[in-house]
């Protein structure tokens, strides 16, 4: 059987049995020595993934609680909204994670749905909510703060350390997150600048000689440096600001982007990174350039890969997909924006694709688009689990041979797999 025909079978018949005894409806197995596991939590309002990697060593990335009462009709809270999304993600992780000490807390960039929005004190509009929850201590929290209520970090990375709020761009998150951190370093949080180019900054912390030669993880992007592939890096965001003359440029284009590699199994992610449009984005003298497709060269085919800026129509261009080449793209989605035709088609394109069909897993479906695209030919990519709202678990087997996605059901937390997807490494 090829990839194509096997990537078919999978999403027609999305349970697949397995040795570690997990079936549709029994609870997500639990990690074990030896994997790296991805999680891609949803709760309505906000990009969240936590890692666990082979040895252990536990990285939370990105929490957001970005609440737009328009987007709920098609992307509910989930499980309710009685709690914020950060809420929600601390009791998820506490789910499929022992410690109460998480290795890294990284941030991509200064978004409310990426951080938590901080809009304490302000009026809520028609746009956003500004919903938060007050501490017995009177302190207003919300995102990674509610995580960080019942769980404390050794180590730290955002995409601007040192150099908060360059390019003018930061918005209320950074100023949600600069006193947290210095309060924090003094209690003994490790934060050092993120190194463009650097291979295991990000590293194994509890047994990395035992996976020495088939674990790494690359520094890619930062605050509109990319690594050159070599020893060295390009500054776009430097070079735009000379050509232009203009000190400011959108947060989207500034995430920090790595690559986690196992073995053969390889995966990126990148926050919001997005090409050039319009008047956004980044240019040279040489005029506008597509950013993410340079960011594409530099990450190369991978295995699984979180999409970039939620597959909006302004991302995940052609030029990217045809240099990751996934065999599954994940989206973390709290809008309808985030599920767009133009992006499905280019995930599912068999011309950017030519050896197999990738799977498409929005971990909500919107309603909207359900309904709009029901008779396409990419939601033949689409697990129909996804409609009802998922949690989106990649295991990678000991020595990165092999890799199943679970689908975990979202409405409630009993963690149950509504469904189990195997392709091939």
């Amino acid at each position: 059987m090829n990839r194509r025909d096997f990537v078919k079978s999978a999403l027609a018949v999305p349970i697949v049995g397995m040795a570690d005894g997990a079936v549709g409806g029994t609870p997500l197995p639990p990690w074990k020595q030896g994997e790296l596991e991805l999680h891609f939590i949803y709760t309505g309002c906000g990009e969240n993934m936590f890692y666990r990697l082979p040895d252990g060593t536990a990285i939370l990335n990105d929490v957001g609680d970005a609440y737009r009462p328009k987007d709920v009709a098609y992307t509910p809270l989930l499980p309710s909204s009685e709690r914020l999304g950060g809420e929600w993600v601390s009791r998820y992780i506490g789910r499929v994670y022992p410690e109460k000490s998480i290795d890294y807390l990284i941030f991509s960039h200064w978004h409310a749905d990426h951080v938590g929005h901080a809009g304490f004190g302000q009026k809520s509009t028609p746009e956003m909510d500004w919903r938060y929850r007050t501490t017995a201590d009177g302190r207003k929290i919300d995102g990674f703060l509610c995580v960080a209520e019942d769980f404390s970090f050794k180590r730290y990375f955002d995409h601007q350390y040192p150099a908060r709020g360059t390019y003018g761009s930061h918005g209320m998150c950074m100023h949600l997150v600069a006193p947290w951190v210095e309060e924090q370093k003094r209690k003994g949080l490790a934060v050092e600048p993120f190194k463009v180019g650097a291979l295991d900054q990000i590293a194994l912390l509890r047994d990395p000689g035992k996976y020495k030669g088939v674990f790494s993880i690359r520094n890619i992007c930062a605050n509109g440096r990319l690594w050159d592939g070599r020893d060295g890096e390009r500054d776009f965001a430097a070079e735009t600001v000379t050509a232009t003359g203009k000190d400011y440029l959108p947060q989207n284009m500034l995430s920090m982007g790595f690559v986690i590699q196992y073995g053969k199994f390889r995966f990126w992610t990148g926050g919001d990174v997005q090409p050039s449009f319009m008047k956004q984005g980044f240019a040279t003298k040489d005029g506008p350039i597509n950013y993410e497709a340079e960011v594409g060269r530099r990450v190369g085919p991978v295995t699984v890969c979180k999409t970039n800026h939620h597959s909006c129509i302004d991302a995940m261009s052609a030029d990217f997909i045809r240099s990751v080449r996934a065999q599954a793209y994940i989206t973390c989605v709290w809008s309808h924006w985030h599920v767009v035709k133009d992006t499905m088609e280019r995930m599912a394109s068999r011309d950017l694709h030519p050896d197999f069909d990738p799977l498409i897993i929005p971990n909500f479906m919107p309603t909207d688009r359900a309904r709009e695209f029901c008779d396409m030919p990419f939601m033949r990519n689409v697990p129909p689990e996804t409609k009802e709202g998922v949690h989106v678990v990649v295991k990678v087997a000991p020595g990165g041979e092999r890799y199943r996605i679970y689908l975990v059901d979202a409405r409630d937390e009993s963690m149950r797999v509504r469904a189990c997807l195997e392709p091939r490494v």
